[in-house]
C-alpha cells in the first residue's frame, strides 16, 4: 500500500516536474553534536556533556549541599559515584539524613568548609543564602565548626580521583587553600561564581579562573546563568573546570571533520 502511494504520489508531481527525493539519513554521533537541546547552559545538559568526555571521578564533593537537591541531580545522569554532602546549616540536617539514608554510597556531614579546621561564625537565617565570616556582623551570626577539605577526605577514607562542587557565597579561594592535598587528586571543579564583589575573601568570576589556573585548571563549560531580580544585570552563574592538561584543550576545531550533508 505504501508503494503504491508513492508511485500514485510520483505520477502527479512528475506532471509538473517534481519528484519526491529521500533527504540523507545522519549518523547517530552526528545528531548527537548537531542537536541544540544539548546546548542548553542547564545543569542536566552540562553533565550530559560531561559524561561524554568521559574524565574520570570516583567520589563528589558536595560542598554547599543545601538538602541534597544537587546531588540527587547530579546521581541521575552519574549513577553510583561517592557523595559527601556537607552543609553549615542544620536546618537541612533532616533532609541530608534521609537522602543518605537513600542512597547507600553517600555520607553527609552538617559543617562549614574552610581554609583549616577550627570555629568561625555562621549566618544560617536564609535556608538558601547562608555566611560564613571570621566576625560575628549581627546576632544572625553563631559560632560553627568548620573543617578543610584534606581534613574531610582523610576523616572519611574518600576515594580519589575526586569531582568538588562549591556552592559557598564567597569563601572558595579559602576553601581551595584547604584542599591542597585533595587538589592534587581532583579532576573537576564545579563552583558558583559572581560577577560582583562582594569584598573579601570572596572574588568575581574573571579573578577565581586566573586563581584556579594557577593550580592547574580551566573551564570547561559554564551553565545555570542567573541574573538578580533589581535590574536584571547578570549576577552569577555556575563554572566546571577542568585539568588544564586534558587533551581536548590541545583541539581547536570548533566543527566535526565530517560535518553531515544537508
Amino acid at each position: 500500500m505504501k508503494e503504491f502511494l508513492k508511485s500514485a504520489v510520483q505520477k502527479v508531481l512528475g506532471r509538473f516536474g517534481l519528484e519526491i527525493q529521500q533527504l540523507p539519513t545522519r549518523s547517530p554521533s552526528a545528531l548527537g553534536q548537531a542537536d541544540f537541546r544539548l546546548q542548553k547552559p542547564l545543569l542536566q545538559q552540562a553533565l550530559v556533556r560531561l559524561r561524554r568526555h568521559r574524565i574520570e571521578f570516583a567520589t563528589v564533593l558536595d560542598v554547599g549541599a543545601s538538602d541534597g537537591h544537587w546531588s540527587a541531580g547530579f546521581a541521575r545522569i552519574f549513577p553510583d559515584k561517592f557523595h559527601l554532602l556537607v552543609d553549615a546549616n542544620e536546618i537541612h540536617l533532616p533532609k541530608l539524613r534521609h537522602a543518605c539514608e537513600r542512597n547507600e554510597h553517600w555520607k553527609y556531614e552538617v559543617t562549614a568548609v574552610g581554609a583549616a579546621s577550627g570555629t568561625l561564625y555562621f549566618d544560617g537565617s536564609d535556608p538558601l543564602g547562608g555566611h560564613l565570616s571570621e566576625i560575628p556582623y549581627n546576632e544572625n551570626y553563631k559560632p560553627c565548626p568548620v573543617q578543610s577539605v584534606d581534613d574531610l577526605v582523610r576523616k572519611h577514607r574518600l576515594q580519589a580521583p575526586f569531582l568538588i562542587k562549591l556552592d559557598t557565597h564567597g569563601v572558595e579561594i579559602p576553601i581551595l587553600n584547604g584542599a591542597c592535598q585533595t587538589l592534587q587528586e581532583t579532576s573537576l571543579l564545579i563552583v558558583e561564581c559572581y560577577n560582583f564583589t562582594f569584598g573579601e575573601p570572596a572574588v568575581p568570576f574573571w579573578e577565581f579562573c586566573r586563581l584556579v589556573a594557577e593550580r592547574g585548571y580551566r573551564p570547561i563549560d559554564v551553565f545555570d546563568v542567573l541574573y538578580r531580580e533589581v535590574d536584571q544585570a547578570f549576577w552569577q552563574f555556575d563554572l566546571m573546570f577542568a585539568k588544564s592538561d586534558l587533551p581536548l584543550f590541545k583541539d581547536w576545531r570548533f566543527f566535526l571533520d565530517k560535518r553531515p550533508s544537508s
